[in-house]
């Protein structure tokens, strides 16, 4: 007789969590290495699930923003052994690691008052072997951690001072396994006991009074709840299947004899089905192993690295286990979720209900209302899959729904999210649309697209009908499942990939009624390139092979090998320029392409991608000969003055975009498609397929891909991308790139670190002067049109240290350590000065400036009190005439303990801004030449700033996290602007020049100056310049369709 199918838990995997897996990469180049990334350690909590690395890196997925971040583990690569995190006032994570180094992360929080910058602490010298395990105190201000020494440490957190302070608490003689903390008693489990530690009393009590029958990975935990620590319950795994319930003074009250409930059928969790087989061996005892309480009262859940249970200790039943699956590395759980961390690589989760819903949601309702409606819609039911956030092609369920043609929106409606990978984009007067992979809806404008992965549950698409001309695009689903779809420039050639055979097929020119006939071109195909007469084929070992001599009549040919320095995983060819990305994200262009040598001669290298350390996941040719790659930050760079003649272009370096205040990439989100744009959208819409080919050139990055990116394209009317959220963004008109380009003063060396850089106008000639200095005791001068950089030294007074510098044209201010004012005077005859005056400040009294700032004919100052000082003149004026006087000017109202810090007023003394102590950034309104001090304050919202710097028109704040950003819509009616916009680039320290150029430390302590190029799209030009205003100030702003 055949055994019985074991019976299938209320508990179960509700899909896999492929947005987390595909964001971790499965390999990481380590010089000319490939190293293999190994998962080895698992926490998670509502808000975040935490993943450590084999490489030393902390995965952190905020499950709120569905975004993934990674922190670094500083020194050498050693392997996360344990993770622990922790949700109070801030947001905390603990690591451990393999050396016995312990690092804890203050995580950044868009909260109004949470912590606003990445902080790391670190735990070192105490433990010498394995960190085990962690625990949290529940106000974070005590980590508790445990080696496989047996050591356990204690450290005392204090994130205001900024100051983490180990001790060790004491030496068990086996490693320990499990730690919890609660009401002052930290509860240990070690392999040969578990024991309570009272912190107030630092005294131990061991858990019961007979020793183990054995040694092993057995935990214990308290039970949840609020009570005192007198009322504080233990549960304790033990050998043989039983578990022990304590008091908090280690006396047992109850023993729970499990192994009668194994006697039984064990119901097991229902997994997602995997392509892969998922048995793994299974000791013939079954034990139990750490432990945690989860879900409801009495429910307690246990595991080890074979198995995992959740038993029910109060009805004696087993509700649910898992068995057999492989090697498990970790388990966490949530309230109603367990997380497991298995060692082939793959993350399960087990809940109640699916992710991002709570068992009493109102949500799960609404899915079964959207599965009716669509249902009533096709006349047939609808296989409404309960997956969040997940992608796999083994998902058939919507695949098995036939498509048909969405007409032309007339109303917007609102759309389910399925799992398809593909979209296209077309419209014609024939109706002959050129789509890919919609669901079947008999209702018009009803749009399904498959991009779930992106999207939490079924939140709506809006279909506009106002995002393109002529009423917006109509959608039709290819025949089959298409891994690719690939166009040539002009669209007399379209390609494409299927998925289930990877095969590549060709078609020429489609007849008026839309009818297609497909060649096959190619077996084992991953991806594809074409350009007006060739196509570049990727083969799935990664060889590359060219077809030449194609046509409209000829849309396939023989196909020849071309030789290739590595794997390739894609490529893209334009105007006789090749390009292609290896699978290690290196960069490589053809070199020899002509009329008469369509393969070309060789492979070159591109060694400025790699001198600016990009690490592209997508690359384009564009119009006007340009070049453009998406990195794996989601950022956006650009090359100019690619040819055929010249294919790695005019440039010596990448220029980069900015795109993320537009456009949100979350970090490894698949990177769907790749486009390329030749003829205005509006003109394409009314033309036939041919021409709907020229709009878009669309192309799909195979499965193999360890990153995932999304989409980008370039064309006459401007620069595309798609988010990966079911949305284009488009800049339509100018585009302004940036440029750090690093400046090696005259006499010094590129790697003098640089501590600050000020600049100020001069009397006599063009340009501007820049003030920098190693540290506070030394100062230099350079004028940035000197093409050599050469520095004068300027003496500081005796023993000084300045700790700020303000210039304009006549006077160079200094304010020192001691709160003193010191002006050098400058001069047409002498630049640069001759000797420090120091400044009579008696009219202030006791008053301390801490910040001040001059303009062309006033100063501004603040005090360690947030008053602020105005005063008329550059000058120090001889102490026998009368000296001008300061005015106070009364702060903006702020709550109490917040104050002003600095103050900055520019060049031409028409703007006056400040900063609190909480980066909140203010600006003074109503300064008119008849009223220099101005009328009110008016704070400016939006973001916090660590350093404020002006110049005659713009305004430019450095964020903590090194970030700049400027404010725009600044005029004399609208002195507040209107928002802000980061340009690329993280920085150490900011200066602005009168007019408009940027000069900056670096993060390594370089000095670098802000180069940009402007690109017009209506204009073939570029221009090049390296001011701010001319560019910036034309740039488009991102629209989304």
């Amino acid at each position: 007789m055949a055994a019985q199918t074991p019976p299938q838990s209320a508990l179960r995997e509700f899909c896999p969590l492929y947005y987390l897996l595909n964001a971790i990469p499965a390999k990481v180049q380590k010089g000319f290495r490939s190293v293999v990334v190994y998962l080895t350690a698992l926490d998670t909590n509502s808000d975040y699930i935490a993943v450590g690395s084999s490489i030393g890196m902390l995965y952190l997925y905020c499950r709120r923003v569905c975004q993934m971040n990674k922190y670094n583990i500083e020194g050498k690569s050693e392997a996360i052994t344990t993770v622990k995190l922790l949700s109070c006032f801030d947001d905390l994570v603990a690591v451990g690691t393999a050396s016995g180094r312990v690092a804890l992360f203050q995580l950044v929080s868009q909260l109004p008052g949470r912590n606003k910058q990445l902080r790391r602490f670190d735990v070192v010298g105490l433990h010498k072997s394995t960190v085990t395990a962690l625990a949290w105190s529940a106000n974070g201000m005590k980590l508790f951690s445990g080696d496989d020494k047996g050591k356990v440490v204690y450290s005392a957190v204090d994130l205001d001072q900024g100051v983490c302070n180990p001790v060790l608490l004491f030496e068990e003689p086996s490693a320990i396994v499990q730690l919890e903390y609660s009401q002052k008693v930290l509860l240990i489990s070690s392999h040969q006991r578990s024991l309570l530690f009272y912190t107030q009393e630092q005294a131990l009590q061991q858990l019961g009074t007979k020793p183990r029958k054995s040694n092993g990975k057995f935990g214990a935990c308290f039970q949840p709840g609020l009570c005192k620590q007198s009322g504080l319950l233990v549960y304790a795994a033990r050998p043989g299947l039983r578990l022990w319930r304590t008091d908090v003074r280690g006396l047992v009250e109850d023993t729970r004899v499990l192994k009668p409930l194994f006697n039984q059928q064990v119901p097991q969790f229902e997994l997602f089905p995997r392509p892969a087989p998922t048995g793994g061996y299974r000791p013939q005892e079954r034990q139990l192993g750490l432990v945690s309480c989860f879900l409801r009262e009495g429910w307690v859940l246990s595991w080890n690295e074979y198995s995992v249970y959740v038993l029910d200790c109060l009805n004696q039943v087993i509700i649910g286990a898992l068995e057999s699956c492989g090697d498990i590395v970790s388990v966490s759980c949530t309230e109603n979720e367990i997380f497991i961390l298995k060692g082939d690589r793959d993350i399960v989760r087990i809940s109640n209900t699916p992710e991002g819903l709570a068992s009493n949601s109102k949500m799960s309702y609404c899915i079964l209302f959207v599965g009716e409606r669509l249902s009533h819609q096709r006349g047939a039911s609808v296989g409404c899959t309960s997956e969040s956030r997940s992608r796999s092609s083994s998902i058939t369920s919507w695949d098995s729904v036939q498509g048909m043609m969405l007409s032309t929106p007339t109303t917007t409606e609102q759309s389910d999210l399925s799992s398809s990978r593909y979209s296209a984009i077309n419209q014609e007067d024939f109706q002959q649309e050129l789509v890919v992979k919609a669901i079947k809806v008999k209702k018009k404008n009803v749009v399904h697209h498959q991009y779930q992965q992106f999207c939490p549950w079924l939140n709506p698409l809006l279909s506009s009908p106002l995002a393109l001309p002529d009423g917006g695009l109509s959608w039709q689903k290819f025949e089959e499942n298409v891994q690719q779809v690939a166009l040539s420039p002009s669209g007399s050639l379209l390609w494409k990939v299927e998925q289930k055979t990877m095969t590549a097929y060709a078609c020429g020119k489609v007849t008026i009624k839309g009818k297609r006939h497909w060649y096959k071109a190619l077996e084992d195909s991953a991806f594809v390139a074409l350009s007006e007469d060739t196509a570049w084929i990727i083969h799935t070992s990664g060889d590359l092979y060219l077809q030449t001599g194609l046509s409209v009549d000829r849309p396939c040919a023989r196909a020849v090998k071309v030789d290739c320095p590595c794997p390739m995983t894609q490529i893209a060819a334009r105007g006789g320029v090749v390009w292609a990305l290896s699978e290690h994200r290196a960069v490589f262009y053809r070199e020899g392409l002509s009329s008469y040598c369509s393969e070309g001669e060789m492979w070159k290298y591109d060694k400025i991608s790699e001198s600016q350390g990009l690490e592209p996941i997508c690359i384009a040719l564009g119009e006007n000969n340009t070049a453009w790659a998406l990195d794996t930050g989601g950022s956006l760079w650009f090359r100019t003055g690619v040819t055929a003649k010249k294919p790695q272009g005019d440039d010596d370096h990448w220029w980069q975009v900015s795109i993320t205040d537009y456009v949100v990439f979350d970090q490894g989100s698949l990177f769907q498609t790749l486009i390329q744009a030749t003829q205005n959208v509006a003109t394409a819409t009314k033309a036939p397929v041919e021409r709907v080919a020229e709009c878009l050139r669309v192309a799909f990055l195979s499965q193999q891909s360890q990153c995932q990116p999304s989409l980008v394209s370039s064309n006459t009317t401007g620069v595309w991308i798609a988010s990966g959220r079911n949305d284009f963004h488009v800049a339509k008109g100018s585009l302004s790139g940036t440029f750090w380009q690093g400046v090696v003063p005259r006499g010094t060396v590129s790697a003098t670190k640089w501590a600050f850089v000020y600049s100020s106008a001069l009397l006599s000639k063009e340009g501007s002067f820049l003030w920098l200095g190693q540290s506070r005791k030394d100062l230099f001068c350079v004028w940035d049109q000197d093409g050599q950089m050469h520095p004068t030294t300027v003496q500081l007074p005796q023993d000084i240290e300045m700790v700020q510098l303000t210039a304009c044209r006549d006077a160079l201010w200094g304010l020192d350590h001691h709160g003193r004012v010191h002006i050098r005077t400058l001069s047409t005859s002498c630049p640069t000065g001759m000797h420090w005056n120091l400044l009579d400040l008696s009219q202030l009294g006791q008053v301390r400036l801490i910040s001040i700032s001059c303009g062309s004919q006033n100063v501004w100052a603040c005090d360690g009190y947030g008053m602020v000082y105005f005063r008329v003149g550059t000058q120090p004026l001889n102490p026998s005439m009368m000296l001008p006087a300061w005015i106070c000017i009364e702060p903006p109202e702020q709550p109490v303990g917040v104050h002003l810090i600095r103050i900055h007023t520019s060049p031409n003394d028409r703007m006056l801004w400040a900063m609190d102590n909480r980066g909140n950034v203010h600006v003074r309104t109503g300064i008119t030449d008849e009223m220099p001090v101005g009328t009110d304050w008016e704070h400016i919202p939006g973001l916090q700033a660590s350093q404020l710097v002006l110049s005659v028109k713009t305004v430019w704040v450095r964020c903590p996290n090194g970030e700049v950003a400027r404010r725009y819509g600044i005029t004399d009616k609208n002195p507040a602007g209107d928002y802000w916009k980061k340009i690329p680039g993280l920085l150490n320290w900011l200066t602005v020049t009168p007019m408009d150029e940027l000069w900056a430390v670096s993060l390594s302590g370089g000095l670098s100056h802000r180069l940009t190029k402007t690109m017009v799209h209506t204009v073939v030009k570029c221009h090049v310049n390296t001011g701010s205003l001319s560019g910036e100030d034309l740039e488009e702003e991102w629209e989304v369709i």
